[in-house]
């Protein structure tokens, strides 16, 4: 798609295409710790032939499916749709490849060896395995997904194990060549709090931390206990304290369930005002930046000033699992080019929206032109609000 002739693209645009178009800063950026093989799953509402069924749209249709067995029992059927490198580290790594950044990612994804589900990965500058892959059934609907997991392999993860695979000296080595730390799915890690501490006492005071940004997305954190949620929210307030520039990035139950740990009531999740969580997480947080990605929108809070963005909505998706780290991926991307808030808004927007209707992350030219639809005529015209 010729960007220079389309004559519909807002200048905002341009500028936003145009500045993808320079090289990318030589940042480096440090991914860790998760890893997962994901299998997709759909979940069969009739089945008219042996290739061919309706599958049940929504997790609402789901429950009620469900529900309907209680007392009676029933039988559920699956249909896999496919096997896939998974965890929100691992996508967020490969989209950031994909986008041409120089990655190192640490976790799971099998040792000695890498598990051959994450080939995508052997772009980085360097690949270290702590653990097998944790496995997860992903049930995708229309208006979400639902995630069953197995995690024993994730309990390996550990700052021992670390250790054990990386020297210290390396390790700090390591760090302080990245200027871009992304520590993932601390909810399913029961080691992640050890591995935050060790951090801030063994590595963090033997590097330099200026000019660095530590990102979290701490997944979804309903099955931890609220003692070890407020344990992590210290660690990451403990991050700003010694230097780093920190983002949390959440969904909309993400960011409820911080909030209520932090002391607010909200009774319906779905109805919260997101400007009105990230103000009250800025007061109880002060961090560089905090971000909630919802199905339909993103918005982000820095320095007290809201930003908003309304994304690319797909009815029906492809593929969800691992929408947000996409989204995570196009933000980062936005703050390593040391892009505006809105744009890095936008770039996680097209990042995930591209990501749900071809079941793929994008590639930077594939960013670029889809950014271009949706701006256009193909997509809704987003309305950005600052």
């Amino acid at each position: 798609m010729d960007l220079e002739n389309s004559n519909s693209l807002p200048s905002s645009l341009s500028t936003l295409c145009n500045s993808l178009e320079h090289t990318v800063n030589p940042q480096k950026v440090f991914v860790g710790f998760d890893g997962f093989v994901d299998e997709i799953i759909h979940v069969v509402d009739i089945r008219y032939q042996s290739d061919s069924y309706k599958r049940i749209p929504t997790i609402q249709a789901y429950a009620d499916r469900i529900a309907r067995g209680s007392g009676m029992s029933t039988n559920i059927e699956l249909v896999s749709q496919q096997v896939k490198m998974g965890g929100n580290g691992p996508i967020l790594a490969n989209a950031l490849l994909n986008y041409e950044v120089d990655v190192t990612y640490m976790g799971a994804i099998g040792y000695p060896e890498p598990d051959p589900v994450f080939h995508g990965l052997t772009r980085c500058r360097k690949l270290i395995g702590l653990a097998p892959p944790a496995a997860t059934d992903a049930l995708e609907f229309n208006d979400g997904k639902i995630i069953a997991s197995k995690l024993s392999a994730l309990n390996s993860i550990t700052w021992e194990t670390i250790l054990n695979r990386c020297s210290l000296t390396e390790l700090i080595r390591i760090f302080e060549d990245c200027s871009h730390l992304v520590f993932s799915n601390w909810s399913m890690i029961v080691g992640m709090n050890q591995i935050f501490r060790e951090f801030l006492k063994q590595v963090a005071p033997n590097i330099s931390a200026a000019e660095k940004s530590a990102f979290f997305d701490l997944a979804d954190p309903e099955k931890r206990t609220q003692e070890d949620l407020q344990t992590a929210l210290s660690y990451i307030m403990k991050f700003t304290e010694a230097g780093f520039r920190v983002t949390l990035s959440m969904n909309l139950k993400e960011a409820c369930e911080i909030c209520e740990v932090l002391g607010k009531e909200i009774p319906d999740y779905r109805c919260a005002d997101t400007r009105e969580l990230l103000e009250y997480l800025s007061t109880c947080l002060p961090l560089f930046c905090t971000v909630i990605h919802l199905v339909d929108r993103a918005c982000c809070l820095h320095d007290n000033e809201y930003c908003e963005v309304m994304g690319p909505y797909c009815r029906e998706p492809k593929l969800t699992t691992g929408a947000g780290d996409n989204f995570n991926a196009g933000f980062l991307y936005g703050l390593i080019r040391d892009l505006s808030f809105t744009d890095c808004l936008c770039l996680g927007c097209a990042s995930s929206g591209f990501y749900v209707r071809h079941a793929k992350s994008p590639g930077l030219q594939e960013l670029k032109d889809f950014l271009v639809l949706w701006f256009g005529h193909a997509l809704e015209h987003p309305e950005i609000k600052i």
